[in-house]
Protein backbone atom coordinates (compact mmCIF):
# COMPACT_ATOMS: atom_id res chain seq x y z
CA UNK A 1 0.00 0.00 0.00
CA UNK A 2 2.66 2.40 0.61
CA UNK A 3 5.13 2.84 -1.15
CA UNK A 4 8.77 1.02 -1.68
CA UNK A 5 11.46 3.73 -1.22
CA UNK A 6 14.37 2.64 -2.59
CA UNK A 7 17.59 3.04 -0.29
CA UNK A 8 20.41 5.77 -1.54
CA UNK A 9 23.27 4.08 -3.43
CA UNK A 10 26.51 3.73 -0.70
CA UNK A 11 28.98 6.22 -2.05
CA UNK A 12 33.06 5.25 -0.79
CA UNK A 13 34.45 8.69 -0.61
CA UNK A 14 38.42 8.95 0.03
CA UNK A 15 39.57 10.91 2.52
CA UNK A 16 42.85 12.74 2.05
CA UNK A 17 44.63 13.74 5.50
CA UNK A 18 46.67 17.02 5.32
CA UNK A 19 50.39 17.68 6.00
CA UNK A 20 49.58 18.18 10.04
CA UNK A 21 47.13 15.01 10.62
CA UNK A 22 49.53 12.96 8.54
CA UNK A 23 52.04 13.43 11.06
CA UNK A 24 53.66 10.70 12.86
CA UNK A 25 51.97 10.10 16.70
CA UNK A 26 53.31 8.84 19.35
CA UNK A 27 53.10 5.14 19.39
CA UNK A 28 50.56 3.29 21.63
CA UNK A 29 51.31 1.58 24.33
CA UNK A 30 51.13 -2.45 23.67
CA UNK A 31 47.98 -3.39 25.38
CA UNK A 32 48.96 -6.08 28.26
CA UNK A 33 48.87 -9.31 27.33
CA UNK A 34 45.70 -10.89 28.57
CA UNK A 35 46.97 -13.95 30.36
CA UNK A 36 45.17 -17.30 30.46
CA UNK A 37 43.49 -17.90 33.67
CA UNK A 38 45.09 -20.70 35.63
CA UNK A 39 43.06 -23.40 36.04
CA UNK A 40 41.42 -23.76 39.47
CA UNK A 41 43.08 -26.99 39.87
CA UNK A 42 46.56 -25.78 39.66
CA UNK A 43 48.55 -25.72 43.19
CA UNK A 44 50.07 -22.44 43.49
CA UNK A 45 53.73 -23.00 44.13
CA UNK A 46 54.97 -22.19 48.08
CA UNK A 47 56.86 -18.70 48.27
CA UNK A 48 60.32 -18.73 49.07
CA UNK A 49 61.60 -17.97 52.42
CA UNK A 50 62.91 -14.84 53.22
CA UNK A 51 66.44 -14.51 54.06
CA UNK A 52 67.10 -14.54 57.43
CA UNK A 53 68.36 -11.08 58.35
CA UNK A 54 71.88 -11.92 60.93
CA UNK A 55 71.48 -10.07 63.52
CA UNK A 56 75.02 -8.91 65.36
CA UNK A 57 74.86 -8.69 69.22
CA UNK A 58 77.21 -6.68 70.72
CA UNK A 59 79.78 -8.23 73.21
CA UNK A 60 79.60 -7.70 76.83
CA UNK A 61 82.39 -5.72 78.14
CA UNK A 62 85.04 -7.29 80.27
CA UNK A 63 85.30 -5.74 83.44
CA UNK A 64 88.46 -3.91 83.58
CA UNK A 65 91.00 -5.74 86.04
CA UNK A 66 93.09 -3.73 87.80
CA UNK A 67 96.68 -4.88 87.83
CA UNK A 68 97.64 -6.16 90.97
CA UNK A 69 99.87 -3.46 92.94
CA UNK A 70 103.75 -3.78 92.57
CA UNK A 71 104.83 -5.03 95.64
CA UNK A 72 106.86 -2.35 97.74
CA UNK A 73 110.63 -2.38 97.32
CA UNK A 74 111.76 -3.63 100.62
CA UNK A 75 114.35 -0.71 102.45
CA UNK A 76 117.95 -1.18 102.64
CA UNK A 77 119.81 -2.76 105.47
CA UNK A 78 120.67 -0.03 107.94
CA UNK A 79 124.22 0.04 107.45
CA UNK A 80 126.83 -1.70 109.34
CA UNK A 81 130.36 0.80 109.01
CA UNK A 82 130.31 4.13 108.92
CA UNK A 83 133.37 5.67 106.94
CA UNK A 84 135.04 9.60 106.26
CA UNK A 85 137.47 9.89 103.86
CA UNK A 86 141.00 12.19 104.29
CA UNK A 87 143.73 12.47 102.02
CA UNK A 88 147.44 11.85 102.97
CA UNK A 89 148.58 15.03 103.06
CA UNK A 90 146.28 15.57 105.79
CA UNK A 91 147.58 12.60 108.05
CA UNK A 92 151.08 11.15 108.49
CA UNK A 93 151.83 7.74 109.81
CA UNK A 94 153.67 7.96 113.11
CA UNK A 95 155.78 4.78 112.51
CA UNK A 96 159.15 5.35 111.14
CA UNK A 97 158.22 8.96 110.68
CA UNK A 98 161.74 11.32 110.62
CA UNK A 99 162.10 13.75 113.77
CA UNK A 100 164.25 16.53 113.19
CA UNK A 101 165.24 19.78 115.18
CA UNK A 102 164.04 22.97 115.03
CA UNK A 103 166.89 23.62 112.35
CA UNK A 104 165.94 20.84 110.17
CA UNK A 105 168.54 18.43 111.62
CA UNK A 106 166.95 14.99 111.53
CA UNK A 107 167.77 13.29 114.81
CA UNK A 108 166.15 10.28 115.13
CA UNK A 109 162.42 8.41 114.27
CA UNK A 110 159.50 7.90 115.83
CA UNK A 111 159.01 4.37 116.55
CA UNK A 112 156.04 4.14 119.15
CA UNK A 113 153.64 5.89 121.36
CA UNK A 114 151.98 5.59 124.46
CA UNK A 115 148.63 6.56 126.01
CA UNK A 116 146.24 6.54 129.22
CA UNK A 117 143.51 4.91 129.96
CA UNK A 118 140.97 7.32 128.17
CA UNK A 119 143.25 7.24 124.92
CA UNK A 120 145.15 9.90 125.10
CA UNK A 121 148.12 10.47 123.63
CA UNK A 122 150.88 11.04 126.31
CA UNK A 123 154.34 9.83 125.06
CA UNK A 124 156.38 9.61 122.02
CA UNK A 125 159.29 6.94 121.59
CA UNK A 126 162.09 7.76 119.65
CA UNK A 127 164.89 5.67 118.40
CA UNK A 128 167.99 8.99 118.49
CA UNK A 129 170.16 8.20 115.71
CA UNK A 130 173.77 7.15 116.36
CA UNK A 131 177.03 7.01 114.30
CA UNK A 132 176.24 4.42 111.63
CA UNK A 133 174.07 3.11 113.29
CA UNK A 134 176.09 2.77 116.58
CA UNK A 135 174.66 4.37 119.55
CA UNK A 136 171.26 4.14 118.55
CA UNK A 137 168.78 4.53 121.36
CA UNK A 138 165.23 4.74 122.15
CA UNK A 139 163.81 7.20 124.76
CA UNK A 140 160.39 8.81 125.03
CA UNK A 141 159.78 12.33 125.02
CA UNK A 142 156.21 13.97 126.20
CA UNK A 143 153.95 14.19 123.18
CA UNK A 144 153.47 17.77 123.78
CA UNK A 145 157.06 18.21 122.74
CA UNK A 146 156.31 17.74 119.36
CA UNK A 147 154.91 19.59 116.02
CA UNK A 148 153.43 17.52 113.45
CA UNK A 149 153.72 18.41 110.21
CA UNK A 150 152.04 15.84 107.52
CA UNK A 151 152.03 17.47 103.89
CA UNK A 152 155.85 18.62 105.06
CA UNK A 153 158.80 17.54 102.34
CA UNK A 154 160.83 17.59 104.86
CA UNK A 155 160.90 15.64 108.52
CA UNK A 156 156.63 15.19 109.15
CA UNK A 157 157.81 15.35 112.81
CA UNK A 158 159.80 18.56 114.58
CA UNK A 159 160.92 18.16 118.51
CA UNK A 160 159.59 22.06 119.84
CA UNK A 161 161.76 24.13 121.98
CA UNK A 162 160.38 25.30 124.80
CA UNK A 163 158.48 29.09 124.83
CA UNK A 164 160.56 31.96 125.87
CA UNK A 165 159.96 32.18 129.88
CA UNK A 166 157.85 35.87 130.53
CA UNK A 167 158.50 38.74 132.72
CA UNK A 168 158.73 37.41 136.22
CA UNK A 169 157.84 33.93 135.32
CA UNK A 170 160.28 31.40 135.57
CA UNK A 171 161.24 29.42 131.78
CA UNK A 172 159.49 25.99 131.35
CA UNK A 173 162.24 22.86 131.79
CA UNK A 174 163.26 21.88 128.19
CA UNK A 175 161.88 18.31 127.77
CA UNK A 176 164.07 15.20 128.38
CA UNK A 177 164.37 12.02 127.11
CA UNK A 178 163.42 9.16 129.43
CA UNK A 179 164.55 5.62 129.18
CA UNK A 180 161.50 3.37 127.69
CA UNK A 181 162.17 0.96 130.73
CA UNK A 182 160.77 3.94 132.91
CA UNK A 183 157.76 4.33 131.16
CA UNK A 184 154.96 5.04 134.26
CA UNK A 185 152.88 1.42 134.54
CA UNK A 186 149.52 3.44 133.96
CA UNK A 187 149.91 4.04 130.22
CA UNK A 188 149.67 1.78 127.29
CA UNK A 189 152.29 1.14 124.05
CA UNK A 190 150.45 1.23 121.30
CA UNK A 191 152.28 -0.52 117.93
CA UNK A 192 152.23 -4.11 118.18
CA UNK A 193 149.67 -4.15 120.70
CA UNK A 194 146.02 -6.41 119.79
CA UNK A 195 143.07 -5.18 119.58
CA UNK A 196 139.99 -7.10 120.40
CA UNK A 197 136.21 -7.31 120.21
CA UNK A 198 134.21 -6.87 123.19
CA UNK A 199 133.72 -11.05 123.42
CA UNK A 200 137.55 -11.16 123.46
CA UNK A 201 138.00 -12.09 119.87
CA UNK A 202 141.07 -10.86 117.94
CA UNK A 203 140.56 -7.84 115.57
CA UNK A 204 143.83 -7.51 114.24
CA UNK A 205 147.64 -5.61 115.42
CA UNK A 206 148.41 -2.10 115.78
CA UNK A 207 150.72 -1.31 112.54
CA UNK A 208 150.62 2.69 112.52
CA UNK A 209 148.69 5.88 113.68
CA UNK A 210 147.61 8.11 111.20
CA UNK A 211 147.71 11.67 113.02
CA UNK A 212 147.10 15.21 112.05
CA UNK A 213 148.22 18.84 112.05
CA UNK A 214 146.86 18.86 115.36
CA UNK A 215 148.73 16.50 117.04
CA UNK A 216 145.57 14.30 117.20
CA UNK A 217 145.53 11.03 116.01
CA UNK A 218 142.38 9.69 113.70
CA UNK A 219 142.92 6.18 112.73
CA UNK A 220 144.19 3.38 114.03
CA UNK A 221 146.20 1.36 111.21
CA UNK A 222 145.09 -2.76 111.93
CA UNK A 223 146.43 -5.62 110.44
CA UNK A 224 143.84 -8.04 109.84
CA UNK A 225 145.73 -10.70 108.50
CA UNK A 226 145.16 -13.05 111.73
CA UNK A 227 141.59 -12.24 112.01
CA UNK A 228 139.82 -13.05 109.83
CA UNK A 229 140.24 -16.12 107.47
CA UNK A 230 142.21 -15.60 104.06
CA UNK A 231 141.48 -11.69 104.72
CA UNK A 232 145.66 -10.22 104.45
CA UNK A 233 144.97 -6.66 104.61
CA UNK A 234 145.14 -3.15 106.38
CA UNK A 235 142.33 -1.28 107.48
CA UNK A 236 141.70 2.17 108.84
CA UNK A 237 139.69 2.15 112.41
CA UNK A 238 138.64 5.91 113.96
CA UNK A 239 140.76 6.75 117.34
CA UNK A 240 137.45 7.46 118.83
CA UNK A 241 135.99 4.05 118.83
CA UNK A 242 139.50 2.93 120.64
CA UNK A 243 138.61 1.37 124.33
CA UNK A 244 141.71 1.32 126.82
CA UNK A 245 139.77 -1.60 129.51
CA UNK A 246 141.77 -3.44 132.18
CA UNK A 247 141.29 -6.52 132.24
CA UNK A 248 143.13 -9.24 135.00
CA UNK A 249 144.88 -6.13 136.07
CA UNK A 250 146.11 -5.80 132.61
CA UNK A 251 145.47 -2.89 129.65
CA UNK A 252 143.79 -4.43 126.70
CA UNK A 253 142.87 -2.58 123.55
CA UNK A 254 139.18 -3.19 122.74
CA UNK A 255 137.14 -2.15 119.23
CA UNK A 256 133.14 -2.74 118.47
CA UNK A 257 133.67 -4.45 115.22
CA UNK A 258 131.89 -7.49 114.50
CA UNK A 259 132.89 -10.03 111.64
CA UNK A 260 130.63 -8.48 109.44
CA UNK A 261 131.54 -5.06 109.86
CA UNK A 262 135.08 -6.11 109.63
CA UNK A 263 134.63 -8.15 106.24
CA UNK A 264 132.72 -4.68 104.76
CA UNK A 265 135.76 -1.97 105.96
CA UNK A 266 137.71 -0.82 102.71
CA UNK A 267 141.58 -2.09 102.27
CA UNK A 268 144.01 0.87 103.56
CA UNK A 269 146.55 1.66 101.13
CA UNK A 270 149.32 4.62 100.95
CA UNK A 271 148.23 5.16 97.68
CA UNK A 272 144.58 5.97 97.70
CA UNK A 273 142.30 8.45 99.99
CA UNK A 274 142.29 7.31 103.43
CA UNK A 275 138.40 5.57 104.42
CA UNK A 276 138.60 5.74 108.03
CA UNK A 277 135.47 3.28 109.72
CA UNK A 278 133.66 3.30 112.52
CA UNK A 279 131.04 0.42 113.19
CA UNK A 280 127.61 1.26 113.79
CA UNK A 281 125.20 -0.38 116.59
CA UNK A 282 122.74 -2.31 115.52
CA UNK A 283 119.16 -0.68 115.89
CA UNK A 284 116.60 -2.48 117.39
CA UNK A 285 113.49 -3.06 115.38
CA UNK A 286 111.36 -1.53 117.90
CA UNK A 287 113.66 1.67 117.48
CA UNK A 288 113.87 1.45 113.77
CA UNK A 289 110.46 0.87 113.20
CA UNK A 290 110.13 4.52 115.60
CA UNK A 291 112.71 5.97 113.32
CA UNK A 292 110.88 5.04 110.38
CA UNK A 293 107.89 6.66 111.21
CA UNK A 294 109.39 10.25 112.50
CA UNK A 295 111.13 9.98 108.99
CA UNK A 296 108.14 10.13 107.51
CA UNK A 297 106.29 12.52 109.44
CA UNK A 298 109.25 14.53 109.19
CA UNK A 299 109.85 14.59 105.68
CA UNK A 300 113.25 15.86 104.52
CA UNK A 301 113.05 18.07 107.80
CA UNK A 302 116.55 15.74 108.95
CA UNK A 303 118.66 16.62 106.25
CA UNK A 304 119.35 20.05 107.68
CA UNK A 305 121.13 18.80 110.62
CA UNK A 306 124.60 20.88 111.10
CA UNK A 307 128.22 19.05 111.81
CA UNK A 308 130.50 17.25 110.01
CA UNK A 309 128.86 13.90 108.44
CA UNK A 310 130.57 10.78 106.62
CA UNK A 311 129.56 8.85 103.74
CA UNK A 312 128.55 5.09 105.04
CA UNK A 313 129.28 1.86 103.04
CA UNK A 314 125.96 1.33 101.75
CA UNK A 315 125.36 5.46 100.82
CA UNK A 316 123.95 6.25 103.76
CA UNK A 317 125.24 9.13 106.08
CA UNK A 318 126.33 9.20 109.31
CA UNK A 319 127.90 11.84 111.66
CA UNK A 320 131.62 11.41 112.56
CA UNK A 321 132.83 10.64 116.06
CA UNK A 322 135.61 13.12 117.26
CA UNK A 323 138.91 11.92 117.99
CA UNK A 324 138.71 12.15 121.67
CA UNK A 325 135.50 10.01 122.48
CA UNK A 326 137.31 7.05 123.35
CA UNK A 327 135.86 5.76 126.79
CA UNK A 328 137.74 5.63 129.69
CA UNK A 329 138.61 2.41 131.42
CA UNK A 330 136.25 0.64 133.66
Amino acid sequence: MLPQQVPAPIVEHSYIPTPAEAAPSEPEEPLPEVQAPEPASAVKPAPAPKPKRRIVRPKPQEPAVAPPPEPAEPPPPPPIISTRTMQHDQLHGLLDAEVQRPDGKVVGRAVDMYIDAAAKPKLLMVNLAGFMGVGDRKVNFPWTAFRFTPNAKGAPITFVQPSPPAKGKPADPAPKPQPVNEAPANLVQLVDSTVSQKSGARIGRVVDVLVDSQAQPQALVLDLSSSLAEDKRHVAANWGDLHVISHNKQWQLQMDFNDAQLKATPTYSPEQPIKIVSPVAPVAPEAASATAGASAASGTSGAAATGPTGTTASGAVSAQKPASSARPAK
